[in-house]
Parts: C-alpha cells; structure tokens; sequence
C-alpha cells in the first residue's frame, strides 16, 4: 500500500509540474524573456506564466529604447493591457510585435524611432492609433490596418512606406498623418522614399483633416472601390492623387473591360503579379484570386 501511495503521489507531482510547465510562455526572443521575468515575475520561478502576463497593466519603460530586442509574438498573453504606453518601443530595436486583442490602443510615440519591420499588420481592435506612434521607422514598408482600427493620428505612420491599407471603419485621420519619409538621424533632414499605394476599401470616403495627405506627390496612387473615383475627386482632401485606380481595372488604363478580366484569368493560371496586381484584380476583397473574382468581374 505504501509503494502505491508513494507511486501515486509522484504521479501527482510529475502531473502538476507539467500543468505548472504548459502555463509558461515560450519565448522566442531570449532577452525580452529576460525583461519580462525581471520585472513581473511574482513567483520568481525565472519564467513567466499566461497568469502572470495577464496581470501586467503598463509596459511602462520596460523596453524602451533598449537596443537588444527583436521579437515579441507574445506580448499577445499580456490580456490585462488596454493600450500600448507612450514611448513603449521607443527607439528600441524591436523589429516585430503581436498586439493583445484587449489592447485598443496604440500611444504616442509607442514604436517612433523603433526597428519595427517592414509589414505593420495593426489589428481591428485597435481603435486608435496615436500620434508619432510609428514615426520615423526606417524599415515600413506595408501598413495594414484592420476592419475596427477608428482614428489614426497626426504623423502616426512615417517611413519609406510603399502601401497603406486603410479600413471601411476608419472615421478620422489627422493632418500629416500619412507622411512617405523617414528621417535622417545624421542630418536630421526628410529624404523621400518614392511611390505610395493608399488602398480603400470604403465606397464613401472617410471624413478625415484636409491635410492628411500633405505629402503625398503626384507620383502616389489611390486605389478605390469600382465606381468610386469621381466621389474621392470631389472631396478635397482626397484629392492630390496622381493616380485613381479602380478596383477591377486590373491592366490600370482606366477602364474596366475584356482586357481586364483576360488579364485577371493570367494572373490565376499563374503569370506573375505584384501584391499591387492581386489587390486590384481582387474583385471581392476575399484575399483570392480565383473564378469568384472572375465571375464578379
């Protein structure tokens, strides 16, 4: 009886060790493991479980402008945040991020200056994106935001940004908010980067400041909604594209026709074609070119 109870007894242990085990986050990136356990691990175990990042409420200045981090996936564990902290990342050199869906949103100047890579996918939960949050970022290329993101604030998004991806909830953007710079830390003058791609999903254009697209050249495209050009011309802060493209006019003559729909058929028996093409040719905005868009077209 006693071996049973002994053996059950460390059947037990092994079973609570492991259930201990599985509630410890994985860390990609050792030395924000480091930062995390340093300051909100509560047991002092050395690691930091899902109930412990639950209860962190502030990032406060934990990572800000430290030069040795990269990734941070797991910051989406941290449920008890709602915002992301001024400054968070700033000048740090955290190059990726997944945001917690309680976090609704993003603080000024949270990743100005920050090594955040070149795709910024902000979620829908995100409502409102403060201003400088991401200003200055030499590496953005693609900014995506979600269906939800609201607001977006005054020189939030600055780099060599190529694509913006704006969502049919956005309500507001302020002035110079979109803003295809970066900053020369030598210098400290702005240095153009080249074309801009806005993307909108909405058929009627958001109410948004009359300088949001300041720097915006004639060299920039506007992609919109079939049949939506003449309702983005007629709004002036809208205006001060070089290009409007319609969604559907796949080979971007400024027609849609026979010649679209042959090249939209090219492009899913396999011809090559930029994300650019894709986003064009993809009549129902389900991410796929395929016979629905065809169809459609």
């Amino acid at each position: 009886m006693h071996g049973k109870k002994t053996i059950l007894m460390a059947a037990l242990a092994f079973i609570s060790s492991q259930a201990t085990a599985a509630d410890n986050i994985t860390f990609e990136d050792e030395n924000v493991k480091a930062l995390c356990v340093e300051n909100w691990d509560s047991d002092h175990d050395g690691e930091l479980s899902l109930e412990e990042a639950s209860a962190v409420k502030t990032l406060g200045k934990v990572f800000r402008e430290k030069k040795t981090i990269a990734t941070f996936d797991e910051l989406q564990y941290f449920l008890g945040l709602t915002a992301i902290d001024d400054y968070a990342f700033y000048k740090s050199s955290i190059q990726r991020v997944t945001f917690p869906p309680t976090v609704t949103a993003i603080g000024e100047y949270a990743f100005s200056g920050s090594s955040i890579g070149s795709e910024l996918r902000v979620p829908g939960t995100v409502k409102d994106i403060k201003r400088y949050a991401f200003y200055n970022c030499k590496q953005l290329n693609t900014v995506l935001l979600g269906e939800g993101v609201e607001t977006v604030g005054y020189h939030s998004l600055s780099g060599p940004i190529r694509l913006l991806s704006l969502p049919e909830s956005l309500t507001f953007m302020s002035s110079y908010v979109i803003d295809p710079y970066t900053s020369s830390s030598s210098s400290g003058m702005f240095m153009p980067e080249g074309d801009l791609f806005v993307f909108t999903k909405s058929a009627v254009p958001a109410a948004i400041n009359d300088y949001a697209f300041f720097y915006v050249f004639a060299d920039c495209h506007l992609i919109v909604p079939f049949g939506c050009t003449a309702a983005y011309k007629s709004v002036w802060a809208w205006s001060q594209f070089g290009e409007y493209i319609e969604v559907g006019d796949v080979n971007r003559d400024g027609r849609v026709d026979v010649a679209d729909l042959t090249l939209l058929i090219a492009y899913i028996g396999g011809r090559e074609h930029t994300d650019m093409d894709a986003r064009i040719a993809d009549i129902n905005g389900d991410g796929v070119l395929d016979g629905e868009d065809v169809s459609q077209l």
